[in-house]
């Protein structure tokens, strides 16, 4: 029952206030519904079955609160872990101009005028925020709220109207702006978050949520630890579950706060004053988010920037860049809920947070402006890793700012720069067995960068295991720009594991799902861009995202991975069928032996439709085989196992 009426909400509330439905269709449009209905399913169990537990261990333990108030801060049991109860609790003007978001708004020099019109972004929270609240009106002279409350819960929430004054204060009063100002927003608690949100994802088409809580290190009297010590960067059952949900809604991008345990100390972690990330900042395909201490920009240069101290480290166990991004989260004064003019000062990666989500939601607006679709989470979350501002203490990234500190500017001119041809964006597929390549002519000595960032399935959950290094990743993309003639092979960056207080390496990178080159003075050239992939891919193929930036970049044509290749049966055993699109260019069947001889080929002349065909493979030895298919500049390549 309460799935339906949410879907009924979800139709009228988004309808109303943000994305047309026809862009909520088009979001949504190719979602595995069925595959969405089964997590679902498994989700509401495991959910129930928490509750169950902590009620359980209530009633046997007659002395544990359920709820403990320290300081202003409430912290509730959550889980039982270990037989033990563990709690969770909450981890703008100058957070716009640290982040460079101020020069995407109106007036804000880029002559973008974005301030979230038509778009909506989701918040979930300790509690509601206060709807009523002037910083959500539409205007001066109306009453109407741009905030709904998502679930029904009663009562508005101190933090939750905090969170949601960064990410759409109108400016009400003079410094309270969010960052998004005139978007819509929809306000849930933090129970159920995962199952409402992949609702919100499916029925609403939601792009962007905000999440401003977690599992903190310490107890709330910092007298023990509150988490068990292998759960700290761990990849656990709500890593994973998150990471499912992202892959079946490959628009949506969660934003996590990385949590504020900067000062925490346990023992057990990968090294001191590192591994202090849990559950779900933990995930893939999120955005963690990590909290600067008042950088100092002028003219969207950042002159200093620091790290505040409360703001939680990673890695997360297996080697991968968390947190991702860093934010301005210190003394935010934003929309408080005592009234609806009241107002309040909050520092922490809580503030962090709903900067990077309001800022990202700017990013997909202008990126719907100019190519009439929203980009997918991985090419968002890529674009915003490839742009962010490198703190500079250490060479890259690194386990306290991940990438850097968000650069909203920079990520905006990439965007228009790519419609121009002054950078590349690009969303593509790699087939199993395939790989993607393009060249890039470089006429300058200007820095030359190129990522990739992809949307990775669920991997295995390892609760319990304590600093493994088992990599999370299950389809390892490989990232790779070769120099002039053939010349350096350059590789992306990683953390290294055995010195994580150090800086950044480069090499074969096999945990991170995002991977960045940087070649700081290129000498000028043709260069190769290369994606191939390790291993057998899950589903057949992975979808990833692809960013280049640089001075004087010419990209050449690239040889693409045609997405829609359907060989059966494979493995075979007398012929082979094959069908996808047809090309205004004519096609070319070639089958190859792994020592490179051409068994079989075949030339098509189709122009419009779907090319389908049979090769007899009766003659043809046992073992493997590469199909390639090639369309003028178009090609692919599949793997083909006879037996």
């Amino acid at each position: 029952m309460k799935n339906t009426a949410l879907f009924i909400f979800v139709f009228s509330f988004l309808v109303a206030t943000s994305q047309t439905l026809e862009e909520q269709k088009e979001i949504t449009k190719n979602y595995n519904l069925e595959a969405l209905d089964k997590l679902e399913t498994r989700l509401i169990t495991e959910n129930e079955e928490i509750k169950e537990e902590i009620n359980t261990f209530l009633k046997k333990n007659k002395t544990v609160k359920k709820i403990i108030k320290s300081g202003n801060k409430n912290y509730y049991i959550a889980k039982i872990i270990d037989g033990k109860p563990m709690y969770i609790t909450t981890d703008n003007v100058n957070s716009a101009k640290a982040t460079r978001t101020n020069f995407l708004h109106n007036g804000g020099g880029l002559g973008l005028n974005l301030e979230g019109q038509n778009m909506n972004i989701g918040i979930w929270d300790k509690g509601i925020a206060r709807v009523t609240h002037f910083e959500f009106r539409e205007s001066d002279t109306s009453s109407t709220s741009r905030v709904q409350n998502g679930d029904g819960a009663a009562g508005y929430d101190s933090h939750g109207t905090h969170v949601a004054g960064t990410m759409i204060g109108r400016g009400y009063q003079s410094g309270r702006k969010g960052m998004a100002p005139q978007a819509g927003l929809i306000s849930y608690d933090w129970n159920n978050d995962n199952t409402e949100v992949l609702n919100q994802a499916r029925f609403g088409g939601l792009l962007i949520s905000n999440h401003s809580y977690g599992f903190p290190v310490r107890d709330p009297d910092n007298n023990a630890q509150n988490a068990p010590s292998w759960l700290m960067g761990c990849y656990d059952t709500d890593a994973a579950n998150w990471d499912g949900i992202a892959y079946l809604a490959p628009y949506y991008l969660q934003v996590v706060s990385a949590g504020n345990d900067g000062e925490s100390t346990y023992s057990g972690g990968l090294a001191g004053g590192f591994d202090k990330l849990t559950a779900e900042k933990n995930a893939k395909n999120n955005l963690v988010v990590a909290n600067a201490n008042n950088p100092f920009i002028i003219n969207g240069n950042v002159l200093s920037l620091a790290i505040n101290q409360s703001s939680s480290q990673g890695p997360s166990d297996d080697g991968r860049i968390k947190p991702d991004i860093t934010g301005d989260g210190t003394d935010v004064t934003s929309a408080e809920s005592g009234n609806d003019l009241a107002y309040g000062v909050k520092t922490g990666t809580s503030m962090a947070a709903p900067n990077v989500s309001g800022s990202l939601l700017l990013l997909q607006q202008y990126y719907n402006e100019i190519n009439n679709e929203f980009m997918k989470s991985a090419t968002l979350k890529g674009l915003v890793c490839h742009t962010a501002s490198d703190d500079g203490s250490r060479v890259g990234p690194d386990p306290i700012f991940g990438w850097g500190l968000l650069n909203s500017k920079f990520a905006a001119e990439t965007i228009l720069a790519a419609s121009q041809g002054g950078a590349h964006i690009s969303e593509r597929t790699l087939s199993d067995g395939g790989t993607f390549s393009t060249t890039m002519e470089v006429v300058s000595g200007e820095p030359l960068s190129a990522t990739i960032c992809w949307t990775d399935p669920a991997g295995t959950a390892r609760d319990g295991s304590s600093n493994s290094p088992l990599a999370a990743l299950v389809n390892d993309l490989d990232l790779r720009l070769t120099g002039p003639s053939g010349g350096t092979t350059y590789f992306p960056w990683k953390l290294d594991l055995n010195n994580i207080s150090g800086s950044a390496i480069t090499g074969d990178n096999l945990v991170d799902n995002v991977e960045k080159i940087d070649i700081e003075d290129p000498t000028p050239g043709i260069y190769t861009l290369t994606v191939s992939h390790k291993g057998t891919l899950t589903d057949d193929a992975q979808d990833f995202s692809l960013i280049v930036t640089g001075s004087n970049l010419t990209l050449g044509t690239a040889d693409i991975e045609i997405s829609t290749v359907h060989i059966w049966p494979n493995p075979a055993l007398t012929e082979i069928n094959f069908k996808f699109p047809a090309s205004e260019k004519t096609t070319q069947l070639m089958l190859y032996d792994l020592r490179g001889r051409v068994v079989y080929e075949d030339e098509i002349s189709k122009s419009n439709g779907t090319i389908r065909g049979q090769i007899d493979t009766s003659a043809f030895a046992r073992g493997v085989y590469i199909l390639k298919i090639n369309q003028g500049n178009t090609s692919t390549q599949k793997k083909v196992v006879l037996k």
